[in-house]
């Protein structure tokens, strides 16, 4: 819980550094590639070990953003985290960054599901539907579950929209047993 709110607070302070939104998705990509390269069980693990003092995290922090190319405003981000001791904290900050710049921008990431996959006419009708519901940019994860049998399920801001045959089939089932 902590870690979460932590997390958005460096989110926010690094959205808070620009208005262009070229910029901010820029720093989302940078900040994305940093925090996937930190969050690697061996990297983690040498930037956890005590041996290592926070002088040297800072640096190695520093060097790791020059080495992925990081833009200035990334490398001083990534210099401050560590500086704080929240080097840990990097995958769930990019997270919450991700968030917030999908809000600034008007998109939303669902994930659907279907029984098998979609032709392209299909996930297009999905989505179409999914933008008329949300009123955003859908930017969708899409996942096969053989288990579904046909239709398709969308988890879309924290509710779960279920069109699955499986699930008609359960609630058939369940009216006929009274």
């Amino acid at each position: 819980m902590r870690s979460s709110k932590v997390a958005k607070r460096y989110a926010r302070a690094l959205a808070g550094l620009s208005t262009d939104p070229a910029q901010l998705e820029a720093w989302g990509v940078e900040l994305e590639r940093l925090a996937q390269l930190v969050g690697a069980p061996e990297v983690a693990a040498q930037l956890a070990s005590p041996e290592v003092s926070p002088a040297a995290r800072v640096q190695a922090l520093t060097v790791i953003g020059e080495r992925l190319g990081l833009s200035f405003p990334l490398r001083s981000f990534g210099a401050v985290v560590a500086r704080h001791g929240r080097i840990e904290d990097l995958p769930p900050i990019a997270e919450a960054y991700r968030r917030i710049l999908d809000d600034l921008m008007g998109r939303v990431r669902p994930t659907i599901t279907f029984a098998r996959s979609p032709y392209d006419a299909e996930l297009a009708q999905v989505l179409a539907g999914l933008e008329a519901i949300a009123h955003k940019k859908i930017i969708p994860t899409v996942r096969v579950d053989a288990a579904l049998l046909g239709g398709v399920v969308v988890e879309l801001e924290g509710k779960t929209y279920d069109g699955s045959l499986a699930t008609r089939l359960a609630e058939a089932q369940r009216r006929l047993a009274g």
